[in-house]
């Protein structure tokens, strides 16, 4: 076997942009310090093997790849690069993202693996994992495949079939989240949100527009250094998401104890909603966790 190539990438947290941000609209998403390792070595034999702490190990010959099951996000990103592969490839995942949290584990999985493939980080890589979470889930924006690939804090937008607009801002202060105890799929959600616009594409479009303007107030006050000012903004788009139909009383409760806190600039649900978690910015609340931004996206470590 060749030398062992060990890539990291973060995780992720959306700050603010959700659902919108699949339709065009911006965002911000920042990456955070609980990372995710990819150790791929390649072989000689055309055999794929994938291990990692969540799923039993598989193995299987190249040829009869398929991206199904619990590492299909993996299997994938060998597929892309199944043309430029001599032989097979033994891949290794370690993760300390917090699974419990809606960090983006599944971006920044698939971000270090086709980064070890690639040899190099590039954004070529972004526009990759994009087509390949699509190509999986039917719908995603990408912004924690970015947050992940890039790391800071970052405004991002889709533009159809180029490259996303993608663009740093200042770092966050800290950040918090609480997890509610319950899911609903990404997926699923996306999909009830589609389904509400084909039954109504005026009156949810119009939300969207509202969704795109306080967002882009919010990277307005954001780039120029004020994350304090945001807390409307982020409070204002907790009532979009409300209105859309993605939050609950669970998350509702939660938003509200997290912004009676004393020095907390807002909060808000983080991620499509209908469960997981809720976001808060400035001080802890009680029962939320205290989360870091990530200066670094996916990086190269030395194995030796």
């Amino acid at each position: 076997m060749a030398r062992p190539i060990l890539v990291s990438a973060p995780g992720s947290t959306l700050v603010t942009g959700e659902h919108a941000v699949i339709y065009g609209a911006p965002s911000v998403v920042a990456a955070v310090e609980q990372r995710a390792t990819v150790c791929l070595t390649h072989r000689s034999e055309p055999t794929v093997s994938i291990s990692s702490q969540i799923a039993p190990p598989m193995s299987a010959p190249l040829q009869d790849l398929m991206a199904e099951g619990p590492y299909r996000f993996v299997i994938a990103c060998v597929l892309a690069f199944r043309e430029r592969l001599s032989g097979g490839v033994k891949i290794d995942i370690r993760s300390e993202i917090n699974h419990t949290l809606g960090l983006g584990s599944s971006a920044a999985v698939t971000v270090a693996t086709l980064a070890a493939l690639e040899g190099k980080i590039t954004q070529a890589l972004h526009t990759k994992a994009l087509k390949i979470v699509r190509d999986i889930q039917g719908r995603g924006s990408g912004a924690d495949l970015a947050a992940s690939l890039f790391g800071g804090a970052l405004s991002y937008q889709v533009t159809g079939d180029g490259p996303a607009r993608i663009a740093p801002l200042p770092l966050p202060p800290q950040m918090s989240l609480f997890n509610v105890g319950y899911k609903t799929p990404t997926p699923e959600v996306l999909a009830l949100v589609a389904a509400k616009r084909d039954a109504d594409p005026d009156g949810v479009d119009a939300i969207f527009a509202q969704m795109e303007e306080v967002a882009t107030q919010t990277i307005t006050l954001i780039q120029a250094g004020d994350w304090p000012a945001t807390g409307p903004h982020l409070a204002a788009y907790q009532r979009l998401m409300d209105r859309l139909g993605v939050s609950d009383r669970a998350l509702d409760a939660a938003v509200a104890r997290a912004v009676a806190t004393p020095g907390v600039i807002g909060a808000k649900i983080s991620g499509s909603g209908l469960g997981d978690c809720v976001l808060a910015m400035g001080a802890v609340p009680e029962g939320f966790a205290s989360i870091d931004a990530a200066q670094q996206g996916a990086v190269f470590h030395d194995n030796g």
